[in-house]
Formats: C-alpha cells, structure tokens, sequence
C-alpha cells in the first residue's frame, strides 16, 4: 500500500473537499431543508470521516474512506429506487460517493511502495 503523507496535496485536495462537503450538509440541516435528518448525519460523518482520514494520513486511511463512500453509495441505490420522495437526495448521493471513492482511490494510486 502507497504511503500518503499528511502532505500529499492530493490527499489534501480530498481531504478539504470533503469536509467542506460535510459543512454544506450540516447547513442544508440547520436550514430545514426536506431532508434535514439525512442531510445532518452526512455532515457529522463527513467531517468525521475528513477529520481521521487527514490525521491518519496513511494510504490505508484514504482506501478505507474509498470503502465507506462505496459503502453509503450501494446503500443509495435502494433508496433512490423504493422512496420516490428521497429518489434526488439518494441520486445524489450516489455521485456524490462515487466521486469521492474514485478521489480516495486516485490519491492511494496502485498501492506500490515508494
């Protein structure tokens, strides 16, 4: 596994994407927004997420974050088919998750040692 240092501006990039993907949920939540629950847990764990990966700073942190975004990306998909009026947020956050699973991966790379 590659090892990214806290340095990495890739790993950075990703790093301050994500938390600020993390504080527009936890606004769309404090601004009542139709999915303010949704929206005020996605922050949370969004900057969580951002926060440990960022401290971590390993490569292992970035492919496990890739895992978690895969992760909450297949579990849109039921939603997004069975709740018509949860259909745009899920949608959503599927490209959302995939995205940022593609970054994560591109700032691991192919996991050769340097």
């Amino acid at each position: 596994m590659a090892v990214v240092t806290g340095g990495s501006a890739g790993a950075a990039v990703v790093d301050l994407a994500r938390a600020g993907l993390g504080l527009w949920h936890l606004s769309r939540a404090f601004r009542g927004s139709d999915q303010a629950v949704l929206h005020g847990v996605l922050g949370v764990r969004q900057l969580a997420q951002a926060v440990l990966v960022a401290r971590a700073g390993s490569g292992s942190a970035h492919t496990l974050s890739a895992v978690v975004d895969t992760l909450h990306g297949v579990t849109m998909v039921p939603l997004a088919v069975a709740d018509p009026r949860r259909r745009r947020f899920a949608t959503e956050q599927l490209w959302i998750a995939t995205v940022l699973a593609v970054a994560e991966a591109a700032v691991v790379g192919r996991g050769s040692r340097r």
